[in-house]
């Protein structure tokens, strides 16, 4: 008898490659349940636009373009010297009539300070002669002091004497000796001589004043003469005080020409040729004039974009509002390059499109418009932003809320 073939036939097994199979389907859909979960719970935007602030450069006068050193996409840094602009036509009047007026102004000046030399020379010989006229006026009225004293002391010693004679001439008198007209002669000499006396000393007093005015410049005889050293010093010093005021108003008069021509020469080179500089760093966004273009004043030459100052504006459901707040961090997805820019939340402003017209009171809510929120995010600059690709400004991107 046979065995029953079921008893004896082992039980089915899967093969390795269909547990394989069997693994991969549960990671892949663990993974596309992971996904679906992370989408549910990520806060995500609208495609938006890179946008950033634009800088532009205009011409301050009038010419042609000369000397255009940049293309699109270049690289600039801050006062770095762009284009230049040349006016042929400039006028340089001004210059001209400041520097005849500053040569004029200067020659008044070398006259002036050639008459304040001379005058100061004249002062100098008139005070020398001063001096020597102080002294010689000094001695005199010293020696004339010196005499009066000297008589003085003669013209004592005589009343002395005088006075001796007539006690003796009255003793004899007295005695019968001689007569009364001997007497009153003797007393009349006496008296004479007394006079004198007196007289000599109110001369020395006189002379004693003398010698104090001429050792002090003083003339207690007479007024002074122009010719007398003195009064022309006086003259000579007023004259050069009024050269030295001169001197100083055509100094202050040149000093001003001065400012003035470098005033007008530095206006009249800025009217003439002028650099257009990069005010910071920045990247050249485009060119609106080229070598050789006339160009008017406050013409735009050029449009700079400032990479350091980027944001994107995007728009969101009102329902999500809850998930961000200012200062949240959010990743930008460029669209087109495999790479994510980071930033943070700056701005949020809700109600768009459901405002009036004036942007303050509220209109009424349609029913069937979506209720969105505009959030704008500053994009960081810690990654390095190609120049030639214009710092990404202007690409398409996607924020993601973290």
């Amino acid at each position: 008898m046979e065995p029953d073939a079921q008893a004896t036939d082992p039980s089915p097994r899967r093969s390795p490659s269909a547990n394989t199979v069997i693994w991969a389907l549960g990671g892949t859909l663990a993974v596309v349940t992971l996904g679906v979960l992370t989408h549910l719970l990520t806060t995500r935007s609208r495609d938006a636009v890179v946008d950033a602030d634009f800088i532009e450069l205009t011409s301050p006068i009038s010419g042609e373009l000369m000397n255009l050193k940049v293309d699109v996409g270049a690289a600039v840094r801050p006062s770095e010297p762009l284009a230049q602009v040349e006016n042929i036509r400039a006028s340089q009047a001004d210059v001209r009539q400041l520097q005849t007026a500053l040569t004029t102004a200067e020659a008044n000046l070398a006259q002036v300070e050639e008459q304040l030399s001379q005058q100061r020379a004249l002062v100098a010989e008139f005070r020398r002669n001063a001096d020597d006229q102080r002294r010689l006026e000094t001695a005199r009225s010293s020696h004339e002091l010196e005499q009066l004293r000297s008589d003085l002391a003669r013209e004592r010693k005589e009343l002395a004497f005088s006075q001796r004679d007539v006690v003796r001439q009255e003793a004899l008198f007295r005695a019968g000796a001689i007569a009364q007209n001997v007497v009153d002669r003797a007393r009349t000499a006496a008296a004479e001589n007394l006079d004198q006396v007196r007289g000599t000393e109110a001369r020395i007093r006189a002379q004693t004043n003398r010698v104090e005015a001429a050792q002090r410049n003083l003339n207690l005889d007479r007024t002074r003469s122009e010719a007398d050293p003195l009064p022309r010093l006086q003259e000579a010093r007023m004259l050069q005080a009024r050269l030295e005021g001169e001197r100083a108003a055509a100094q202050r008069r040149v000093q001003g020409l001065k400012a003035q021509l470098e005033a007008a020469e530095t206006l009249y080179q800025q009217q003439k040729r002028i650099w257009l500089k990069a005010p910071i760093a920045a990247v050249v966004w485009r060119l609106k004039a080229r070598n050789g273009d006339s160009l008017k004043p406050q013409q735009p030459v050029m449009q700079l974009v400032n990479c350091a100052s980027r944001w994107i504006t995007t728009y969101i459901s009102e329902s999500d509002l809850k998930r961000l707040r200012i200062g949240s961090r959010a990743r930008v997805d460029l669209i087109g390059e495999n790479l994510d820019l980071r930033g943070k939340v700056d701005v949020i402003r809700s109600g768009v499109g459901r405002l009036s017209d004036d942007g303050n009171d509220p209109g009424g809510l349609p029913l069937n418009r979506a209720r969105q929120s505009q959030v704008r995010v500053r994009i960081d600059s810690d990654v390095a932003s190609p120049p030639r690709k214009l710092c990404f400004v202007g690409y398409s991107a996607r924020v993601e809320f973290q």
